[in-house]
């Protein structure tokens, strides 16, 4: 069994724009005996697609140093000796002035003939883009006409892009049509839409790494309200809900500078309202079971800003100060003070002996009903008792079944009813509260 790795197709890096992985294959190929002009031209056309002609060029130079008799590098002015015979066989030597037509072909491309004869393949099968015969010409394409005075094609490229996979190919086949506009972002890198597309489909099929079209983004995107939205969801799934709500701000304020937002607008609104009492109520806790009290509350702060109304955040923010008092104090007491610290006159009392459970602070029974099914029964039925008594205090203002004690004074007297229906609707704040945080 051979214990030699397999090589890593050179091309396939080049398109999809791995540079940092070219270096290195570049390195890995050089070192061993393989290495000659076929692998050096085709290391060249690598770095054309990767978008790096400088780099390009070089191996393009280091494959005619390799074998001068393929004549890579003409000899203008007569200054080199003739070259020696090639010790290549024909098949190789066949293989290099292939690769050499192609690289010369995209060093210098002829953008309009090149997209008129990529075109009607496409508007065949959309789905050739996807194989490297298209894919490769529509690379080169798309950085020959990138850029202030660069050719303007007919017919335009990026709205007969768009009319290839449109939404119906989206929900139809959506692993292929993420593939498409990935390639197409590669093509287009500065435009918003394609950037958008790729982003949200990555996103979709959970593909976080492949979704980094959401970095250094061109002022085109940054002015497109959408582009937020989708940096907004990024940052929900990877777990950054404080950088989550940022993006909807300006996914807000973005769409707010444009006319008939306002359906856009109350979208993004929604989005950060359910991220505020999803996803930011799950990490406020999860940074509280970690011990993290301080980023816990750092972050309740910023969504009680945004949603100060939401009886659920008043009531975690109640509970996490609450579990930090009896923190702060214990750290102030004289048992956990520093060695340096000056010692009492008279030693304190000895702590009655107790287990590590018992040693603790208790926690609220807010916590600790949270924490089994039947704490959280319990608060069902509390909730019940009180909604039947608030009916029963309705009913007592109608006349009808009188009630005894505090709440049949109170239906005698409006003000204190409302003292009272006031009282039970906190009450039952508290409860949602306590199931939603549950």
């Amino acid at each position: 069994m051979s214990l030699v790795a397999p090589q890593v197709d050179l091309l396939q890096l080049g398109r999809r724009g791995r540079r940092d992985e070219l270096t290195q294959q570049a390195q890995v190929r050089r070192a061993q005996p393989g290495w000659g002009a076929v692998a050096a031209l085709e290391l060249a056309c690598a770095w054309l697609l990767a978008g790096d002609p400088v780099q390009a060029d070089l191996a393009y130079v280091e494959a005619d140093l390799l074998d001068p008799s393929l004549a890579l590098v003409p000899d203008v002015w007569g200054l080199w000796p003739p070259p020696a015979p090639s010790a290549a066989a024909d098949h190789q030597r066949q293989a290099a002035q292939a690769l050499a037509e192609r690289y010369l072909s995209w060093r210098h491309p002829d953008p309009q003939a090149l997209w008129s004869s990529v075109l009607p393949q496409l508007q065949a099968d959309w789905h050739r883009a996807l194989e490297p015969e298209i894919t490769d010409p529509l690379l080169i394409l798309g950085r020959a006409t990138a850029g202030p005075g660069a050719i303007r094609l007919d017919p335009p490229l990026e709205p007969e892009l768009v009319h290839l996979v449109a939404d119906a190919e989206i929900i139809a086949e959506p692993a292929a049509s993420n593939r498409y506009w990935q390639l197409v972002a590669t093509v287009r890198p500065g435009w918003d839409l394609a950037r958008i597309r790729a982003a949200d489909l990555a996103l979709a099929r959970g593909e976080l790494e492949t979704s980094g079209w959401l970095q250094d983004p061109p002022p085109e995107a940054l002015a497109n309200p959408w582009f937020h939205d989708v940096s907004a969801r990024h940052a929900v799934q990877r777990g950054a809900v404080d950088l989550a709500l940022t993006a909807w701000s300006d996914a807000i304020r973005a769409a707010q500078s444009m006319a008939d937002s306002a359906a856009m607008v109350e979208v993004f609104e929604q989005r950060r309202r359910e991220a505020r009492r999803g996803p930011g109520v799950l990490q406020v806790r999860s940074l509280a079971n970690r011990g993290e009290t301080e980023a816990a509350l750092a972050l309740l702060e910023r969504l009680l800003a945004e949603d100060p109304q939401w009886q659920p955040l008043r009531s975690l923010r109640d509970q996490l100060q609450t579990s930090r008092a009896p923190a702060r104090h214990t750290s102030a007491s004289p048992a956990s003070a520093s060695p340096k610290a000056p010692v009492p006159a008279s030693p304190p009392p000895e702590p009655p002996s107790t287990t590590p459970d018992e040693a603790s602070p208790p926690s609220p029974a807010p916590a600790a009903a949270m924490g089994s099914l039947e704490a959280f029964n319990h608060l069902l039925d509390r909730a019940t008792a009180d909604l039947a008594q608030l009916g029963q205090a309705v009913q007592g203002q109608a006349g009808v079944d009188p009630l005894d004690g505090d709440m049949a004074r109170a239906s005698l007297d409006p003000e204190a009813a409302l003292q009272e229906l006031d009282g039970l609707n906190r009450r039952l704040s508290d409860y949602e509260a306590r199931f939603a945080l549950a």
